[in-house]
């Protein structure tokens, strides 16, 4: 049998997207065998937390406010070493970032400033809206990070509770179920959501902004010779 050769890959390249959280993969044959161990600790962490909150994998709300601040904590330590701390120093009104926190305390007499997901949240909401009219650099820097960590924690939010339902679907021998697709015809023509109803629903839109050429009684004639001929 062949041996097959990966490509090679500069240590630049190697490193663009790979987590902190992942061993280094040697070989195909390795990352095969990384990737499905990794999925097995996936679903038995998912599996363990089914166990401590109630409804996940059952309900479409699973979380109550003192579930989610639990899991928004355990996110923001992932996030952190993902993510470590940014190091800031004040120059000409604007904040440059140094490559490391030794770079920074060596600019002794600038203003200085971290950044990460604890410091971001640090702020109150009342002193985070105020910071944008005090410090707006500052404030944009911050705003940057919570947006990210709060986007990161919704999707972990929405993956745990996906996994977690496709688990217990598994486990109960529950079927997807899709529903049938909708005929050609039914779909072109379904009064609500319908391709020709959304058509009538626009010219309707138009003519209430003045649209001259938004024609309602002419459309609804060209509809309905339209309708016919597809019988």
């Amino acid at each position: 049998m062949a041996k097959t050769t990966a490509p090679a890959v500069s240590a630049t390249a190697s490193a663009v997207g790979v987590s902190t959280f992942a061993p280094t993969v040697v070989s195909i044959s390795d990352g095969g065998y990384q990737q499905a161990k990794a999925q097995a600790n996936s679903q038995s962490i998912v599996r363990q937390l089914m166990r401590l909150i109630p409804g996940l994998g059952t309900s479409d709300d699973p979380y109550t406010d003192e579930i989610k601040e639990e899991l928004r904590k355990g996110y923001a330590k992932s996030w952190h070493e993902l993510n470590p701390s940014r190091y800031f120093v004040s120059a000409d009104g604007n904040w440059v970032e140094c490559e490391s926190e030794q770079k920074m305390l060596s600019h002794a007499k600038a203003d200085k400033f971290v950044l990460d997901v604890h410091t971001a949240f640090a702020y109150s909401q009342q002193a985070f809206g105020a910071l944008k009219n005090e410090e707006p650099a500052k404030h944009s820097l911050i705003k940057e990070t919570r947006d990210k960590f709060n986007k990161y924690v919704s999707n972990r939010l929405r993956d745990l509770k996906n996994d977690a339902k496709k688990i217990f679907r598994e486990d109960n021998g529950i079927k997807n179920d899709r529903a049938p697709t909708a005929l050609f015809y039914e779909w072109l023509t379904a009064p609500d959501k319908g391709a020709l109803a959304v058509i009538r629903q626009r010219c309707i839109n138009a003519k209430a902004k003045g649209d001259e050429t938004a024609d309602l009684a002419k459309l609804d004639k060209a509809l309905a010779s339209f309708k016919g001929a597809l019988k």
